[in-house]
């Protein structure tokens, strides 16, 4: 993980920050701007630039000040994302070495 990433707000704080500003879900928001069903959920933990934009506006920052390793020092989104903004997926239980499917 980068060190810009490790400031980058978790997704606890982001929904914290929203309720304060009067928003009750990431879901609200995404019915608000008519964006499919948890696209601003998964945009607090992965990179989405919709879902990312409408989380920003709703809390009255830029998203670099929310997640500053998905943008350069100017605010500029980065392209491509640094492979470390995405965290991989748990294996489930079933998928570990010597357990039966």
């Amino acid at each position: 993980m980068t060190d810009q990433a490790s400031h980058d707000w978790d997704r606890i704080r982001i929904l914290y920050e929203l309720k304060r500003a009067g928003v009750a879900s990431f879901y609200a928001l995404d019915r608000s701007h008519k964006l499919p069903l948890s696209t601003c959920s998964k945009a607090a933990s992965i990179p989405n630039t919709r879902g990312e934009r409408v989380i920003a506006k709703a809390l009255g920052r830029p998203p670099h000040q929310i997640w500053p390793s998905r943008y350069d020092a100017k605010g500029r989104r980065l392209r491509p994302q640094p492979a470390e903004n995405y965290k991989q997926r748990a294996e489930g239980r079933h998928c570990q070495i010597g357990e039966a499917a």
